[in-house]
């Protein structure tokens, strides 16, 4: 069942920076661009390589392992939409981030 977590401080995650954070036992990276918080699973599919050292380019983050990149809206890999990491709802409330985790 889905449930929605503080995960952070809308102080804690800059704009144009990521922020890795847990919620229950999720690794999560939020992510703030253009004013919007995205919260994508911090794990790139191919090998297991944490995204939170990527490279942020407009709403795309590049892994630092092999330079796969993945939409930060969708999850999508931007070479094929057919591999995915997981994208989470965030929500703004009172100064904390939540993430809809299932």
């Amino acid at each position: 069942m889905a449930s929605w977590m503080i995960a952070a401080t809308e102080n804690d995650v800059k704009e144009g920076k990521m922020k890795p954070v847990e919620a229950g036992d999720t690794k999560l990276l939020l992510i703030r661009i253009d004013g919007e918080i995205f919260a994508i699973e911090n794990r790139c599919p191919h090998m297991n390589c944490p995204l939170q050292g990527g490279i942020l380019v407009d709403h795309s983050i590049k892994c630092p392992c092999h330079s796969w990149s993945f939409d930060l809206r969708t999850g999508a890999y931007v070479a094929s939409d057919k591999i995915k990491v997981n994208v989470y709802e965030t929500q703004l409330k009172d100064g904390n981030i939540s993430v809809l985790v299932r």
